[in-house]
């Protein structure tokens, strides 16, 4: 079934010319070619020597201009493919090495045949992916295999930097079926072309602009992440923006993601901007099938981990105007959220939570500042309470999405800061928001020494609940599943925070009191380098307060 996906999808890709090896693993992936040319889709050649037959394919594929992929089996055949792999890199040659490869457990045993092959074209490749074909194919498992395959053969077409890619296969026995007219039944792509359209890596060429020209007469939603453009083209559309991207002009509350799955009051399409990569309700619209997904990115590491993205493109054209109707339901859906976390804010302020700090540290913003927030809860407190501001830069490592170095980043962001505001009695404030296993991961980041510059103003936020707040949240922290959920998912601590700043000679100050804590922010509070702000805090109702938040959110 694998094999078979594969070779199907490269052919609605363009694949045209296809060169196989003789090889018992790699038997269902020469089956799979061989079905594809009776049936008249590709033209097969078989060569007994690899790299001979490496060389054959790149010559039809520098030929062609399309992808032409050489099937081995495992071990020293795909080692013979190196030389090849190397030239049609280095020439920008779009060569396909397509290996079978042993399941990962039969490394380390002494099994036949079986060598480390999946990394074997690092240096001598644009792009390597490593699928498991030894499961059973789902549904949405054939999704993913799709897209995954067009990423390859963008990567290997990408204007410029194209070249050599490897899909490495590993299959289980039985390799074969039981008699040859014996085929599987594939999950259906998309009409006669590939899973993904993608425009992008190849913008420039002839006939191809990577442009996607987008009718807003339509229902039209903006998802825009980390590292999003500001297009003005999309100014007017509705977007959920998360904190590090460009505040949108018209924008909409994250909880409102839900509203949007209901069935009349669902997109027609949304253009993903950026790597969003915080909302769960935002995840499952973006994997929603009855929704037309426009990815705008720049390379091949573009987000679509649904593999249900239609098309990747570099620019969009618009036209018509979003219909009032569609406008209006966003903008109450976006204030049903909104409405929903102010009024659980204030009826549970009696107990702070991350979220309660997180609305006091972005009340107190004035423009010209910037905030820094750690992973986990706090970069979605911030979302929810309203980030992005207008006029307030926002930085959060969304890259991997890690609690380490968040103290160092800040005292970073807030030195550059500085040092542009160079000529001002009193720089704009750089304001960090983390939580307690955040700061205490990188509290060595305050060891600044004496003829190093330091931050003239910069304010470190920590919600202390005594550990890890957002498993509370997840799957881990489900009451059924308490038993060892403290020491190994909440992870409490005891140290004193106001004891470690003093070693650092860090001024401290703590609260557990919402009004203290608004008056410690206020913007006119002179602060001289760093300060940290304790917030104690409670993670005990976090799960409780989310699902409360999902249903005053939910319209209707």
């Amino acid at each position: 079934m694998v094999a078979a996906l594969i070779v199907d999808e490269l052919i609605r890709c363009g694949t045209r010319e296809a060169v196989v090896c003789p090889g018992s693993r790699s038997a269902p992936l020469a089956r799979a070619l061989l079905s594809a040319e009776r049936a008249g889709r590709l033209r097969l050649h078989v060569r007994a020597d690899e790299r001979s037959a490496a060389f054959l394919a790149l010559g039809l594929a520098a030929a062609t201009g399309t992808v032409t992929p050489v099937a081995v089996t495992s071990g020293t055949a795909v080692a013979n493919l190196l030389p090849a792999m190397v030239e049609a890199t280095y020439s920008g040659v779009p060569l396909m090495a397509l290996t079978a490869d042993r399941p990962a457990s039969y490394r380390g045993t002494g099994a036949n045949q079986t060598i480390v092959q999946d990394r074997l074209f690092d240096d001598a490749s644009v792009s390597e992916v490593d699928v498991d074909g030894t499961a059973p194919v789902t549904e949405s498992g054939a999704r993913a295999l799709r897209a995954r395959v067009d990423r390859l053969v963008a990567a290997a077409l990408a204007s410029g930097r194209g070249g050599a890619v490897h899909l490495n296969v590993r299959l289980v026995e039985p390799l074969v079926p039981d008699d040859d007219e014996h085929l599987p039944e594939l999950p259906a792509g998309r009409g006669d072309g590939p899973w993904t359209e993608l425009r992008h890596l190849a913008a420039g060429k002839a006939g191809n602009v990577g442009v996607a020209k987008l009718d807003l007469g339509k229902k039209t939603l903006v998802i825009a992440g980390s590292g999003a453009p500001d297009l003005p083209a999309l100014a007017d559309v509705p977007t959920i923006a998360e904190p590090n991207a460009p505040a949108p002009e018209t924008p909409v509350h994250p909880l409102a993601a839900a509203t949007f799955a209901r069935d009349d009051c669902r997109p027609e399409q949304i253009v993903v901007l950026g790597r969003p990569t915080l909302h769960r309700g935002v995840a499952r619209l973006l994997a929603d099938p009855r929704i037309d997904v426009t990815v705008v990115a720049a390379g091949d590491d573009y987000p679509d981990v649904s593999a249900n993205a239609r098309r990747v493109v570099a620019a969009v054209e618009v036209s018509g105007e979003c219909p009032d109707q569609w406008l209006d339901v966003c903008e109450a859906a976006s204030e049903l959220g909104a409405s929903a976390v102010r009024e659980v804010l204030g009826e549970t302020a009696d107990e702070l939570t991350g979220l309660h700090v997180a609305a006091a540290v972005a009340d107190s913003l004035r423009t010209g500042e910037q905030l820094v927030l750690g992973a986990s809860n706090p970069v979605r407190d911030a979302s929810w309470v309203g980030l992005p501001f207008p006029g307030v830069d926002v930085h959060a490592g969304r890259g991997a999405a890690g609690i380490d170095g968040t103290v160092a980043t800040a005292v970073g962001v807030a030195l550059a800061r500085d040092r542009a505001h160079a000529d001002e009695i009193r720089p704009p404030r750089t304001l960090a928001l983390m939580g307690d296993l955040t700061f205490l991961h990188d509290a060595g980041a305050l060891n600044i020494g004496p003829a190093e510059p330091r931050p003239e103003s910069l304010t470190i936020v920590v919600a202390n609940d005594s550990g890890g707040g957002i498993f509370e949240t997840l799957e881990a922290g489900a009451p059924a599943l308490r038993g060892g959920f403290e020491r190994v998912f909440g992870t409490p601590h005891t140290v004193d925070i106001a004891a470690l700043c003093d070693a650092y000679g860090v001024v401290h100050e703590e609260t557990a009191d919402l009004g203290d804590l608004l008056a410690l922010l206020h913007p006119d509070t002179d602060v001289d380098g760093i300060r940290v702000i304790e917030v104690t805090t409670s993670r005990a109702g976090r799960r409780e307060l989310h699902d409360v938040l999902a249903r005053k959110a939910a319209l209707g």
